[in-house]
């Protein structure tokens, strides 16, 4: 029998293949799909609004004729584009701002930690649509604002490594051999310290994608005629209960798919990340 660390790490090698497949599928979306979609996502139909699936119209069209396929299809580039500019944000800015309140203590690492504790007292989802509702609902401005709730996400896993890491015997070296602090921040405790934020990578754009959709969903995100898989399922959503399922049911799935691909990926960095498996392996 396989030993429990070469389980994990067979597992988490399939996780990743399987993560890896699916976010391929989307890449291709994004990239070839103006040849993929038959029709233009935003030009409106309305002798053919609410068709069936078919093969006209493979997802069927909504209540103004739009194709949804096509929706479906344009809407990855708008899913992926918010929540991987707010995460990639959140990340430039949240690890370097971690490492320095960690590794310098005092009223300025404390008063950065009461703002973090500030922006995360709110309901992440209620403080999304006043930011957004106050910046205006613009694809970028939804990226930004997602990248403040997600900064402090990735400040505090940089600080809470950075503090296990400080007085460790290798650092204590570092400052004997007469390495400055920038040296020993950037070149010794970063490195040791970016794992938990890699992982949490992966996680947070699959975060980002629910709270994209959820957004405009409320009516709090990107504005129509602009595709977005959330704003899809708000327009459909009032129709499930005539039996027009269509509308809702693809985009919904969509979101679905996007965030299980993300999740599968950070599930694998986790294992594969982890130093039992790293080490039997």
């Amino acid at each position: 029998m396989r030993p429990l660390s070469a389980q994990r790490s067979v597992a988490g090698k399939a996780t990743l293949i399987i993560g890896l497949v699916l976010l391929a599928i989307q890449f291709v979306a994004i990239i070839f799909a103006p040849w993929i979609a038959p029709y233009s996502p935003e030009t409106a139909d309305p002798i053919n609004a609410l068709q069936e699936p078919s093969l006209i119209h493979f997802f069927g069209t909504d209540v103004s004729g739009m194709d949804i396929f096509s929706r479906v299809i344009f809407a990855t580039r708008i899913n992926l584009l918010i929540s991987v500019t707010a995460v990639a944000i959140a990340f430039v800015i949240g690890v370097p701002l971690g490492l320095a309140i960690g590794y310098y203590k005092g009223w300025g690492s404390s008063l950065a930690m009461r703002f973090f504790d500030f922006i995360q007292s709110f309901p992440v989802f209620v403080l999304g649509m006043v930011l957004v509702s106050v910046m205006g609902q613009e694809i970028w401005n939804v990226a930004i604002v997602l990248a403040v709730l997600f900064t402090p996400v990735f400040a505090r896993l940089i600080r809470a490594e950075v503090l296990s890491l400080r007085d460790r015997p290798f650092i204590a070296a570092a400052r004997c051999s007469g390495a400055t602090d920038s040296a020993i921040m950037f070149q010794h405790i970063l490195p040791n310290a970016l794992t938990p934020a890699i992982v949490q990578i992966s996680i947070s754009i699959g975060m980002a994608i629910l709270l994209t959709a959820g957004l405009s969903f409320v009516g709090a995100g990107v504005r129509m005629p602009t595709p977005e898989w959330g704003l899809m399922v708000s327009n459909g959503a009032q129709q499930m209960i005539l039996g027009i399922w269509w509308v809702a049911l693809f985009p919904g799935l969509a979101i679905v798919f996007s965030v299980l691909t993300f999740a599968l990926l950070g599930d694998a960095a986790k294992q594969l990340f982890d130093p039992q498996t790293r080490s039997s392996s």
